[in-house]
């Protein structure tokens, strides 16, 4: 400060504007009289009237305060900044203004409130000063753009004809029916602040000239300052009870961003979406504080808004349920700011209305116009979501100089550019950028958008809310294919829990328009003839009903292309699809359908920008029978199954597991861990012969065995010897060619790696190298021999590309009650849930596996 002084030149005004200061900090923050003091000293130099009065080209501001019965306050009390414009600025006012006004004589008394008032700041500021503020006691320097005005509520009151209310949105037709007659309302019952640009918080924000540029209109150079895009030519005049600072031109109270868009003969169409989101509430206590000055006003004000996130609703004491219609904020709440008022405002990209019809016509909006027909009739929630791309929460991060990095509310690239801004309007509580383009939502061109507007998708729409796959669809990073069971062509759907039950069962979904949520219909199932019974039961359990649904979902996504021959893909979950042809002549089968010989036909193709949406006309099944089910029931398998099934129940080398974490339609394999992997099977001959050679025991001679140890260490060799056959990855004769090594399930305990082909450290899983070619798969081990080091699966029987599925239940089956819904609690059918699953697919091949 000691440096700071020396620089300063103690004129008059300026020891003035110290004592002011000085002054104000000992004035009472609720009474402005007791600054006033008859006797001041006369260097303190004149009031703000007198100031005004005195020099002469202010007159009709003078006037203004006359007339408004402010004269007194402005001669003898109080702290004030004002803005105020000289008689030449309200000449050019009078040739062309907003209010079409064309002289003094035609401003209304409240139009002279509102130009006094809203050029009004209690307490003396500097416009270096005026971008400080104080957050809890805490000065904050440089970034403060905004500060609430003198203005009030009840200087705007206006009345809004039936025409006027809103008909249409969640709460249209409730408004319309309870204001037939019109109503009182305030845009807002807050103070109108003032938007300030001066050049210390443009520079602590990074804001540009360049950006002022795009943000007003106008150019500014050096120190410039501006009240919204109005500039002040004069600042920092002392007066004994402020400071006054002359504007260019005369400063009217500007809308709030809903009001601005309102007006705007060129948003009309923005403007009613956004109508919308109307929520009226009264205002007794502005009502009452207005029919004091109004003894014959009888009615109640209402205060207009606009539903909002973080906000609760309420109505008749009932609390709304209205999470899918909720703005990211308020755009016509006046002291809107996403932390404080002082510091930040809000931005709205508003698409003008040659904007909107050309997308909506011409542009990616044609799917909307195919769909319903007109922008009225888009429903409110899809509404809601193209509204919420427009609304940006922050000014700072909105300025053209941060467009590049620009992201949404869910972390999605907006692609703004200049060129896309036609005009901008600085608004009381934000910033309108009037743009030549729409910025539809990821959820209007992902692979969800045809899920979004379908009319026959409400069942997987409602799984996809239910269980927040919104962003993961909307992901534009990713190439997927989604397919859609139609609601027309839902069919019976066998559940995998129901499934492991004495009565099977499978399930219908279905939309339910009465409640808006899914049910499901349950059918009992013969496994044996693959015949449905009658209906025994419906459900709407939604955490059930939601857990179902995730798990199909998870199985109906697919990322990559499913239309690049590979003819096998994985799903989400780990799961493979077999597909085949292209768009509508698309084949695609899951593992139960290529068992039961099950086909799907693709109803429409839908080519999205992160993929294609494929409606089909049943669900994909996926397989319902475990690795254990397959091995055991099939005869050319029954020795490896022998071996796998032959582990003491107490020991820790047990392969097939049926207990907590691992129940299971059947039996489990301990080691799988929610991932996919392939499982290769020995002949019968193969295994026999391993066995006659001596390498390998059979369990009947390991059970014979007396020595703990021994007979330890060759269930050990056994487990080691099984292991090797179980590997990470499903590998599928007929995909994608493969020439690499994959991990097996055994572990290098204690062979250097020179001992082993693929280098295996210790510690680290052996490798089997495989090579697919297309038509044939053949395999290579560890074991250094090359006379036993080979394989190849066997494809003359037709035991290859075999699917299995090993889910893990939240319970053991057979202790919930059965499918009819009888029983409630946790040992309800409706209480089951899938928790995970890992996949398989099995090959038989012509010899066994060796590492050693």
């Amino acid at each position: 400060m000691k440096n700071r002084f020396k620089k300063w030149q103690f004129s008059k005004a300026v020891f003035s504007a110290i004592m002011l200061l000085i002054a104000v900090n000992f004035m009472s923050c609720n009474d402005d009289e007791l600054f006033y003091d008859k006797n001041e000293p006369e260097w303190l130099g004149a009031s703000i009237y007198q100031y005004l009065e005195d020099a002469g080209n202010y007159e009709t501001f003078v006037k203004l305060i006359d007339d408004v019965g402010y004269d007194e306050v402005l001669s003898k009390t109080g702290s004030k900044t004002l803005f105020v414009a000289n008689d030449e600025a309200f000449s050019r006012f009078f040739q062309n203004n907003p209010w079409n006004v064309t002289s003094y004589n035609d401003l209304s008394l409240a139009e002279k409130k509102l130009i006094l008032n809203f050029g009004m700041i209690d307490n003396a500021y500097l416009i270096e000063t005026l971008s400080n503020y104080n957050d809890g006691g805490t000065l904050v320097y440089g970034t403060a753009m905004r500060r609430q005005t003198a203005n009030t509520a009840s200087d705007s009151i206006l009345f809004d004809s039936y025409q006027d209310v809103p008909k249409s949105g969640p709460l249209g037709n409730v408004w319309e029916n309870n204001f037939r007659n019109g109503m009182y309302v305030v845009k807002d019952n807050s103070a109108s602040p003032i938007v300030y640009f001066f050049q210390k918080m443009l520079t602590t924000n990074g804001i540009s000239n360049a950006d002022y540029k795009v943000i007003s209109g106008k150019d500014r150079s050096g120190d410039d300052a501006d009240v919204f895009d109005i500039r002040v030519v004069e600042r920092d005049i002392v007066c004994k009870n402020g400071y006054i600072h002359v504007l260019e031109d005369v400063m009217i109270p500007r809308d709030n961003m809903a009001e601005h868009i309102h007006k705007n003969p060129e948003t009309t169409i923005f403007s009613d979406l956004l109508d919308r989101y109307t929520w009226y509430q009264p205002d007794y206590d502005l009502t009452e504080e207005y029919s004091l000055v109004n003894p014959g006003f009888s009615d109640t004000i209402y205060v207009k808004s606009y539903l909002q996130k973080n906000f609760s609703y309420t109505m008749n004491g009932q609390l709304l349920d209205l999470d899918d219609y909720l703005l990211n904020f308020s755009p016509g709440a006046n002291d809107y700011s996403q932390s404080r008022l002082q510091a930040d405002m809000g931005t709205m990209m508003v698409p003008t209305d040659a904007a909107m019809d050309e997308y909506f016509n011409e542009g990616a909006g044609r799917i909307l116009k195919e769909r319903y027909g007109s922008w009225e009739n888009i429903p409110d929630d899809i509404i809601t979501l193209f509204m919420n791309r427009h609304l940006r929460n922050s000014f700072m991060a909105s300025v053209p100089s941060q467009f590049d990095d620009m992201k949404d509310t869910e972390n999605s690239a907006v692609p703004i550019t200049t060129g896309d801004i036609e005009s901008s309007y600085i608004a009381v509580n934000g910033l309108v950028y009037h743009t030549n383009r729409v910025y539809p939502p990821d959820d209007y061109v992902s692979i969800y958008g045809p899920v979004l507007f379908g009319e026959k998708a409400k069942v997987f729409n409602w799984a996809i809310r239910q269980n927040d796959f919104r962003l993961y669809l909307n992901s534009l990073e990713n190439l997927y294919s989604f397919f859609v069971p139609s609601d027309d062509f839902f069919s019976r759907y066998i559940d995998p829990f129901a499934f492991a039950k004495d009565v099977k069962g499978a399930l219908k979904y279905w939309y339910n328009n009465e409640t808006n949520t899914v049910n499901a219909t349950v059918y009992a199932y013969d496994a044996a003839t693959g015949e449905f019974g009658d209906s025994i039961n419906v459900i709407t359990n939604a955490n059930f009903l939601s857990n179902r649904l995730l798990d199909m979902l998870d199985n109906h996504i697919v990322v990559d292309d499913v239309e690049n021959g590979k003819n096998f893909y994985f799903t989400k979950e780990n799961n493979v699809l077999k597909i085949s042809g292209s768009g509508t002549n698309l084949k695609v089968q899951a593992g139960n359908d290529l068992v039961n010989n099950t086909d799907i036909s693709v109803l429409s193709v839908f080519e999205q920008a992160n993929g294609n949406t494929y409606l089909i006309d049943k669900p994909l099944q996926t397989p319902l029978r475990s690795v254990y089910k397959v091995l055991s029931e099939t005869p050319q398998f029954s020795k490896f199954y022998e071996l796998l099934n032959g582990f003491p129940s107490t020991s820790n080398s047990v392969v097939f597991v049926r207990r907590t974490n691992y129940y299971g339609i059947d039996y489990n394999i301990r080691f799988f861990n929610t991932f996919n992997y392939t499982v290769y099977v020995p002949t019968n001959e193969a295994i026999q012969e391993l066995i006659d050679s001596g390498e390998l025991k059979t369990w009947e001679e390991i059970n014979a065995i007396e020595d703990a140890t021994e007979k330890l260490a060759e269930i050990e060799k056994m487990e080691r010897f099984l292991r090797y056959h179980f590997q990470d990855n499903s590998i599928f004769i007929g995909g994608p060619t493969v020439n690499n090594t994959y991990q097996s399930s055994t572990i290098n305990l204690d062979k250097p790696i020179y001992d082993t082909r693929y280098g295996t450290y210790i510690n680290k899983y052996f490798k089997i190298g495989v090579v697919q070619d297309g038509n044939d798969l053949f395999l290579t081990t560890e074991n250094l021999d090359d006379n036993e080091s080979t394989a190849q699966v066997k494809k003359d029987e037709g035991l290859y590309n075999i699917m299995a599925r090993d889910y893990v239940f939240n319970g053991n089956p057979s202790a919930y009650r059965e499918i009819d819904g009888s029983g409630s609690g946790s040992n309800s059918f409706t209480s089951s849930e899938i928790i995970t699953s890992s996949t398989a697919v099995i090959h038989q091949i012509d010899r066994v596996l060796k590492f050693e």
